[in-house]
């Protein structure tokens, strides 16, 4: 069959206003993590390239592998395998001139845990170009962190590049007695051999994740974890000191990121980072580092879901964020992008399409130049049954300028309001902007997924089976849609 055919039958239970190109994927959370760069632009003479590394997830016995758009997402082709060898594995990437190299590692349903395993490693690739060619060619992978026992695992790597060229590889690591280890390691031969350094954090109670990223001229590991509890963390390095040279660790601010990794993080140009992630009480919240400390909560999405997830791109200054939102009736999800201010405050939001059943998991490029449509990648389990796919979605930033709106701040956890003021994405599918919020009844989401998924089998943050999402969703469709289903939950 057809790609282009293949297409149209996956369009069944969405409506948008400019139908979006699909990867056939078994899951509908083959992006995640949040956290990390699954799809980069990467610049060149003949033209930009988006490349996306998407796990497939057993799809047609396919696991981790790179595509390729040579028109701006408008359709998609297999560049290359990453990892076929498992339906876990999830990759990091980032691009260096015309070339991309990139991490990868296991993650798995949070109902499943992080179980130990020799093979649990992590690995680093580089993907280079030739002007010849013109595509990109996998080199061989080197193993940066070796699980060596079945009682311990390495899982969601993150790599990042300092000013100076060297290239850190950070991971979190599963102990023999069930806690966790923030490791960390670097290369400074381009990715040939990398030396672990000292452990960043120890003792971590439960599954750790957070963000590894470059500031210009510092490097910066931000974490939480999936206890609930824990505050957010961070520790940070000059990239003119020494290898073993990292600051204390320090409280980025008292309340936790989802599950650890469910946010997203972009460098401001200037020293500092944008942060959007999703609290413990499921909502959407922003805050800026300044290159000293991190600044008050800002409320991006005050109505709190457990699948909505961040997704932020910089475009010179501004800044535009990509989200999910549950429908109001608990039939499905709204995805949107929103332009947000230099403080995080959301201004004017689109709109981007209304899916019957699951989407979720957006996944854009960290900086796009100016004068480019904005991109995103959604994962799409239409309750249709009609296919599981990752669904890319272009849209102008022409459309999102008008002037910031208000929203709430909150200076700490414990100091969030929560009355009915919504910062609310409103409008119709593929209509025009939406200038401010518009409150909303809190509804609530019965079934994620209104039908089966009988071949689904997700995994990461936010994804159980969905073999187990099947079995959820039949016994809440009997309870009416009172009840939220968390059948994609990492």
């Amino acid at each position: 069959m057809g790609w282009a055919v293949l297409t149209g039958l996956l369009l069944t239970g969405m409506t948008a206003a400019t139908p979006p190109t699909a990867i056939p994927v078994r899951g509908g959370n083959a992006l995640t993590l949040p956290a990390h760069r699954h799809i980069v632009r990467v610049s060149r003479s003949e033209g930009s390239v988006l490349l996306a590394a998407v796990q497939q997830g057993g799809h047609d016995g396919h696991g981790l592998r790179m595509f390729r758009s040579d028109n701006g997402g408008g359709s998609w082709k297999l560049e290359g395998v990453i990892h076929d060898g498992s339906t876990y594995d999830r990759a990091d990437l980032i691009v260096v001139g015309r070339d991309v190299a990139l991490v990868y590692a296991v993650e798995t349903p949070d109902s499943q845990g992080i179980g130990g395993s020799s093979s649990r490693d992590v690995y680093f690739q580089w993907w280079r170009y030739s002007s010849s060619k013109g595509r990109w060619s996998p080199e061989s992978p080197v193993r940066v962190f070796d699980s060596t026992s079945s009682s311990t695992a390495y899982y969601r790597a993150e790599l990042a590049r300092d000013s100076k060229g060297r290239l850190w590889v950070q991971a979190f690591f599963r102990e023999k007695d069930s806690s966790n280890t923030l490791s960390i390691a670097v290369s400074t031969d381009g990715g040939s051999t990398f030396r672990e350094q000292s452990a960043l954090a120890r003792d971590i109670s439960k599954r750790g994740g957070g963000r590894l990223v470059h500031l210009g001229s510092r490097m910066m590991m931000l974490w939480s974890s999936h206890s609930g509890s824990d505050s957010t963390r961070y520790r940070i390095r000059d990239d003119s000191a020494s290898l073993s040279s990292w600051s204390s660790t320090r409280t980025a601010f008292s309340d936790g990121i989802y599950h650890g990794a469910a946010l997203s993080a972009v460098a401001d140009g200037k020293g500092g980072l944008h942060l959007v992630y999703k609290d413990n009480s499921e909502r959407l919240v922003y805050r800026r580092f300044d290159g000293g400390g991190f600044g008050s909560a800002v409320r991006v999405l005050e109505r709190g879901d457990w699948a909505s997830q961040p997704a932020l791109t910089r475009v010179g200054s501004s800044l535009y964020l990509f989200y999910n939102e549950p429908r109001s009736d608990g039939s499905g999800y709204r995805l949107w992008v929103r332009a947000l201010s230099s403080s995080g405050k959301p201004g004017a939001g689109k709109e981007l399409a209304s899916v019957s059943g699951f989407a979720g998991y957006p996944a854009v490029p960290e900086v796009l130049p100016s004068g480019v449509p904005l991109v995103a990648l959604f994962g799409i389990e239409p309750s249709s049954g009609s296919g599981n796919r990752v669904s890319f979605f272009s849209t102008s930033s022409s459309s999102l300028k008008s002037g910031a709106v208000a929203a709430k701040q909150v200076e700490a956890a414990g100091e969030a309001e929560r009355g009915d003021a919504r910062v609310a994405a409103t409008g119709g599918s593929g209509g025009p902007s939406s200038p401010g919020p518009t409150p909303e009844g809190p509804g609530t989401l019965g079934s994620a997924l209104t039908g089966p998924s009988e071949q689904a089998m997700a995994a990461g943050c936010g994804g159980a089976s969905a073999m187990f999402a099947v079995l959820m969703t039949l016994s809440l469709m009997e309870l009416g849609r009172r009840l939220r289903t968390r059948a994609l939950r990492f």
